[in-house]
């Protein structure tokens, strides 16, 4: 991040306001020392000075002396009194005055010395400011420090440059006196600096009745675009970076002079003006066009687009021309036009219509011979026909159909002296699989880079860059890591021209791998030990597969249910799905995070029973869909991170629900598979699953006996989950006759019996 300058104005100081605090002083045979303040605390407390190993030093409640003397054996101590410092006021609300693409000018009100009393000199104020969201603020934590002079109330204003465009800051302030006590709190400003100018904005092309803008977007991208003139305010969505973009401004008056500017909004709607354009319409006749014109994309799922539009309200209206064209102006038309007709520039009438001020939709599936293309953009030009014939203005938009390169996968670490190697399967294909159209020449809108970045915590990664932009012809890097901090977590991502990457995979110094959602939600770890099970030596796809983590957000069907997340592995690089796909032993760590806001896990208040955030590893469990239904996994609940974890071998669909659970081992009938089961190696019914609840890792077992009650085999771990048992049917390798038998699980003193029934 770049260091930022500060222009500081107006800021007054006096002197700290202190009080005295009654401390004592202890002295032995070997000497003294003067014994250290304690504020805040109404228990004293004794401990080891700094005088030859000797000292000690009493601590003492405020303003009052504990003792009046106390001495034993060689020590003595004697009350005393020492003056002691308040702590600073907080800032308690940062407000933005300006803001640019780079510069945010922040404004509060100064705090005192002791809260809002005191002024304040030769004290220090430290700001600290991030962009990422999970950034830790300490007041020992800052990017800056500078001295002041304030008065208690006094407004302040804090300019701060070298920013990104269109990137939200968080900032803290906190106010220091002159002993450098500094004040624990500050208020946290979340703003956005301003979007890069729109690109080169003209007027393209001037009408009778309309006028055309036309800009490209700048290299930063943006949140959408807006074009102001007056009485008249006019959004337009998000468009690729370095992308044309085309908007006409209709039901103008003819010969009539106008004024526009082009904004660029950041997320919060903040607009960067352009400067002011200029356009007097042509004289003639105006004719009523198609309102509310807009363009949907949809890539992924059918590769379709999906255009509305208002008709004219107006009798005379003959029809409207829908024309699709690579072109961003319109094709002349003659009268004669009709759907599905190929005009002279190439150009196709989709659609025509006469129904008077009428809402339509159109479905486009197909380009000009085939199915709509991936990176390629698409404009459309609606006409309002009118007897003659004669034709309204066109009124255009435009879809890119974008879609962003597969992350890569076939991860590989390997550690050698100094630095980890870092290897990946080169990226061949769009996000939903669809192949490249040429792997010897890849388009930058397919492919322009591979970034490799790093963290080095796993709870909340906070991700620096380390190799900003690898040709795309790379599959290894090598990074450096200093044998003192040897752990990191690395991500590769695969990155087109427009900025836009799939979800990538991470992969740490010791191979474990992770798969984290976009908004920290959820994560999956796979260890070491079966993480080669994704390279397509390794498995049954006999390819590399890509996990990706989706947070399913509510409303849920249930109450009950407080979070959930789809774990979904596929295929590379044809992206085909592998439903519920299995690892060979259950030690991936599926972890999901639950909210707590006021003291309780969201969202109680829906619930049938409100939870406390300190209940909730006693009610708070997780559960796996396996397709049919949800199966009950328990797991283990850290109350500190708010995540909910369980080591299993399956992929899939998990949720976070609110469940009553036992202080120790508990099962249930309902934690078993199947009661019925059917030993002929068909994959369905072949083996019985018991999970069970174990909150302290206690040992169990399980046996099988007959109806009888002789013994016939005992369970072996279970497949999917830890802390289950399994048993297939057999006893010393042979399967057993059909019948009943009884299942018996044994742990912590208890045990839990039931029958089951085996059907050959």
């Amino acid at each position: 991040m770049k260091i930022a300058a500060f222009f500081f104005f107006a800021l007054a100081l006096a002197a700290p306001w202190q009080r005295a605090e009654a401390i004592g002083r202890m002295e032995n045979g070997d000497g003294s020392m003067a014994l250290s303040r304690w504020a805040g605390n109404s228990q004293g407390q004794i401990s080891s000075g700094t005088n030859s190993g000797t000292g000690y030093s009493l601590y003492t409640s405020v303003g009052e002396a504990a003792f009046l003397k106390a001495s034993a054996g060689s020590f003595s101590v004697t009350p005393g009194y020492i003056r002691l410092a308040a702590q600073p006021g907080s800032v308690v609300s940062i407000s933005t005055v300006t803001k640019s693409t780079g510069t945010l000018e922040l404004a509060w009100r100064a705090p005192g010395a002791d809260g809002f009393l005191g002024d304040v000199s030769t004290g220090v104020y430290r700001l600290d400011y991030s962009s990422n969201p999970a950034h830790y603020f300490s007041p020992t934590v800052f990017v800056t420090e500078f001295s002041t002079h304030v008065i208690p109330g006094s407004a302040q204003q804090l300019s701060v440059v070298g920013l990104e465009p269109n990137t939200t800051y968080y900032t803290k302030i906190y106010l220091g006196d002159s002993g450098k006590v500094i004040a624990e709190k500050s208020a946290l400003s979340s703003e956005s600096t301003l979007a890069d100018l729109p690109v080169n904005p003209r007027i393209s092309t001037v009408t009778p009745c309309s006028v055309t803008i036309s800009w490209n977007v700048p290299p930063t991208g943006t949140e959408g675009f807006g074009i102001f003139s007056p009485g008249s305010d006019v959004s337009v969505n998000p468009a690729p970076v370095g992308q044309q973009v085309d908007l006409a401004m209709n039901d103008l008056l003819p010969a009539t002079t106008y004024f526009f500017r082009v904004a660029n909004l950041n997320w919060q709607g903040d607009k960067n003006f352009t400067a002011l354009i200029t356009a007097v319409t042509a004289p003639g006749t105006c004719l009523p066009p198609v309102t509310l014109i807009s363009a949907i994309g949809h890539p992924m799922r059918d590769r379709s687009i999906t255009l509305t539009w208002i008709n004219p309200s107006t009798s005379s209206l003959r029809g409207v021309v829908v024309m699709l064209s690579t072109s961003n102006t319109p094709s002349g038309l003659d009268g004669t036009e009709y759907s599905g007709q190929t005009l002279a520039d190439g150009s196709v009438v989709k659609s025509t219509d006469a129904a008077p001020g009428a809402v339509k939709s159109l479905l486009d599936t197909t380009g000009f011979t085939t199915s709509l293309a991936l990176n390629t953009t698409y404009f459309y030009h609606l006409l309002a026909k009118y007897n003659g014939p004669m034709y309204s203005v066109a009124v255009s938009t435009s879809v890119f159909l974008d879609l962003p390169p597969m992350a890569p996968a076939g991860l590989i670490a390997e550690r050698v002296p100094g630095a980890v190697e870092l290897n990946w399967q080169p990226v061949k294909s769009s996000l939903d699989g669809t192949p490249f159209l040429s792997t010897s020449s890849i388009m930058p809108e397919e492919l322009s880079y591979y970034r490799i970045e790093k963290s080095s915590s796993v709870g909340a990664p906070n991700w620096i860059t380390i190799a900003p932009t690898l040709p795309i012809n790379a599959s290894s890097f090598t990074a450096v890591v200093a044998s003192t901090d040897p752990f990191y977590i690395y991500r590769i991502s695969a990155i087109d021209s427009y900025n836009t990457h799939d979800s990538a995979m991470a992969v740490d110094t010791n191979h474990n791998m992770y798969v984290f959602s976009d908004d920290h939600a959820a994560m999956l770890r796979i260890p070491y030990s079966i993480s080669d099970e994704m390279l397509l030596a390794n498995n049954d796809p006999r390819s590399n597969i890509l996990i990706r983590a989706t947070h399913i957000k509510g409303p849920y069907a249930s109450a009950d249910i407080l979070n959930a997340v789809s774990y979904d592995a596929v295929k590379t690089p044809g992206n085909e799905p592998l439903p519920n796909y299995k690892f060979s032993r259950p030690e991936l760590t599926v972890s999901v995070r639950y909210n707590v806001s006021g003291g309780q896990v969201v969202p109680s208040a829906a619930a049938p029973q409100a939870i406390s955030a300190g209940d909730a590893a006693q009610r708070l469990g997780l559960y796996w869909n396996n397709n049919e239904n949800y199966v009950k996994f328990y797991g283990n609940v850290d109350i500190i991170n708010q995540l909910v974890s369980a080591q299993t071998a399956m992929t899939g669909q998990y949720q976070v629900r609110a469940v009553y659970r036992e202080a120790g081992v508990h099962f249930d009938i309902s934690q078993l598979s199947s009661r019925v089961i059917t030993p002929n190696g068909d994959g369905r019914n072949d083996l019985a699953i018991f999970i069970f609840d174990n909150p302290k890792d206690s040992a169990y077992s399980g046996k099988i006996f007959d109806i009888s009650g002789a013994f016939v085999a005992d369970m072996t771990e279970g497949p999917s989950v830890k802390k289950s048992l399994q048993w297939d049917g057999k006893a010393g390798g042979r399967p057993v006759a059909s019948g009943a038998y009884v299942y018996q699980i044994k742990a912590e003193g208890k045990t839990f019996n039931g029958t089951l029934l085996v059907i050959r």
